[in-house]
């Protein structure tokens, strides 16, 4: 295996209280081939700073020059590095021990030594007593997806960095004028031709203290705005698309990140943006749109679900009324489809089931949208008006809003239009996706094939909703357009319904190649079933148990590594009953 030199950069200025730890941390490291280059930046602390570095002696390379702000350390010391690669640690910062071994493996492992990439890892932060406050982890999975947001999210720390010296000859050095965003500022140069990568792993410390420059330089918000709004608008539109789905969800995404930021400028920049394309957007388009309600019997139910579509203040719709074979009387049902020309009825000669229906309704639909409306249900008057406006603004696939679920005389809001975004993985253990609420666009079915799985009897709307969005972007609507009519036979108060729903879902997932692999969410959703089966059957099997006390034993871990790797053990026997 080739170990390439690996410089570690450790610029200081007034640093005495933290550098032996920064550099402690730097010699533990495994990694066998690697140079430490202090720079003392001017420091004026009667000689402390100099007095903890010179103490290593040639254990590291220690230079001083006069005071010119990190920046200048930095570019000092870049110069003079041997290594092929640079890593900086602050001087009030540490490295894990694993560090560089942790990124070069990566670097060798997965052919891209001497490759235009640049590496960056997950971090813990710490307090000015070296007290763990947070683990900052971020999203590998959206990072590596989009990564761009590697910058727009914040998500790196330059001390968690590996970059080939080659990056600083193709694009420069740290610009000494900036004095906040110098880093970030390099990095979106470096990033148009090398490619970041994120490596879930912890591998280093950052320190909060009152002394960072982050929280005495007014110089963050002065050059912080101006430079969030250049990246902000490096990103073309074609791009912007292919990242949220729309220019308009890009802007809102990067509102919603920068609120809870310093940047206010930058938020406002986002929001005038979002404005300027509401006003481009309102327009006269009014596309059709098929409300699809399969229904069996329940006919007064059915009926009051037709009567809230017909009072919809959006007019261009169509409904797909779809008989699964009922055995009552549909007489009713025949004469409000004949007197309404954008009514059509189809009778189904045999009971195959909702998903099945669902089908039918949606190769029969005219519309260029598709909303659902299951017969014992209801929208609201402003259901379609205010999600088409949503759908046509975001050129969103799929949209769903949060909805009212009303059990005799009470009702309880359900906020499912949080859902918000990039999803998939959280809909594995937690989908509050209510039919009722979903409108997709006819087209992205198509295009794909989708389709209910008619074999499925309870939970293949969940299985449904995750095969559609594994790779989309799901509007959300955070406004209850619709009522969810409930009562001690629905599955949400049947512990049997949920037992098959959870076994039907988990079925899918373990036998999906995209969703097999997540194995964190996959353990979330086998504690329900774990829980409705011991429920059910009291004491079902010692598999099932057993599981049961790994949840109660590791469900609030930070760590759940140990975790997993039993479960997947467990998982391979649930399988084997879940499956079949």
């Amino acid at each position: 295996m080739k170990f390439p030199l690996v410089s570690i950069i450790i610029p200081v200025y007034n640093g005495s209280n933290y550098l032996k730890e920064a550099i402690d941390s730097a010699l533990l490291q495994t990694y066998p081939n690697y140079e430490i280059l202090v720079v003392n930046d001017g420091s004026n602390d009667n000689g402390k700073t100099r007095k903890v570095a010179l103490s290593y002696g040639k254990k590291i390379r220690y230079y001083e020059k006069e005071n010119g702000g990190v920046s200048s350390a930095l570019n000092f010391a870049i110069k003079k590095m041997k290594g092929e690669y640079f890593s900086w640690l602050s001087h009030d910062d540490k490295y894990l021990e694993e560090k560089l071994s942790t990124e070069v493996s990566y670097l060798i492992e997965n052919g891209l030594y001497d490759k235009k990439v640049i590496l960056y890892s997950d971090y813990n932060l710490i307090d000015r007593k070296s007290k763990l406050v947070s683990n900052c982890i971020k999203d590998n999975y959206m990072l590596n997806l989009k990564p761009e947001y590697a910058l727009l999210r914040g998500a790196v720390n330059g001390i968690t960095m590996l970059i080939p010296k080659k990056a600083f000859e193709e694009h420069g050095l740290f610009d000494e004028n900036l004095v906040a965003v110098q880093d970030y500022e390099l990095w979106h140069k470096m990033f148009k031709t090398y490619k970041p990568i994120h490596i879930p792993v912890i591998l280093a410390e950052s320190r909060y203290h009152a002394k960072q420059v982050s929280n005495t330089s007014s110089k963050v918000i002065s050059e912080g705005n101006p430079f969030w709004i250049k990246m902000i608008e490096s990103i073309t539109n074609y791009r912007k698309i292919k990242l949220e789905g729309s220019v308009y969800n890009y802007y809102e995404q990067m509102s919603i990140f920068l609120k809870e930021t310093p940047y206010t400028k930058a938020f406002d920049h986002c929001v005038n943006k979002m404005n300027e394309i509401k006003l481009k957007n309102n327009n006269t388009n009014k596309p059709v749109i098929s409300v699809i309600i399969p229904f069996y019997n329940r006919i007064n139910m059915t009926i009051r679900a037709i009567k809230s579509v017909l009072n919809q203040t959006y007019k261009n719709y169509e409904i797909v009324l779809v008989n699964d074979g009922s055995s009552e009387n549909v007489e009713k049902i025949q004469e409000i489809a004949n007197k309404y020309k954008n009514i059509n009825l189809i009778n189904l000669k045999n009971n195959k089931g909702v998903a099945n229906a669902r089908n039918e309704g949606i190769k029969a639909s005219t519309g260029e949208y598709i909303a659902f409306l299951d017969s014992d249900d209801e929208f609201l008057p402003n259901k379609l008006e205010i999600q088409i406006k949503e759908m046509l603004l975001r050129n969103g696939n799929v949209c769903h809003t949060s909805y009212i679920r009303k059990s005799n005389d009470n009702k309880v809001v359900i906020n499912s239009g949080l859902y918000n975004g990039m999803i998939s993985k959280k809909l594995i253990y937690n989908c509050l996706i209510a039919t009722p609420t979903v409108m997709i666009k006819k087209e992205f079915l198509y295009k794909n094939n989708y389709l209910f799985d008619s074999t499925l009897t309870i939970g293949e709307d969940t299985c449904f909703w995750l095969t559609i969005l594994k790779n989309d972007f799901l509007i959300g609507i955070n406004k209850e357009l619709s009522i969810v009519n409930v009562n001690e036979k629905s599955s949400a108060y049947d512990d049997k319904k949920q037992l098959i729903g959870c076994k039907t879902i988990l079925k899918f997932l373990l036998n999906d190649e995209f969703y097999s692999r997540f194995d964190k969410e996959i353990a979330k959703l086998a504690e329900s079933y774990c829980y409705y089966s011991n429920k059910i059957n009291n004491n079902i099997n010692n598999d099932v148990f057993h599981a049961n006390s790994y949840f109660g034993r590791f469900k609030n871990s930070l760590r759940m590594d140990g975790f997993i790797m039993t479960f997947k053990k467990i998982l391979i026997k649930l399988k084997k009953r879940i499956i079949r």
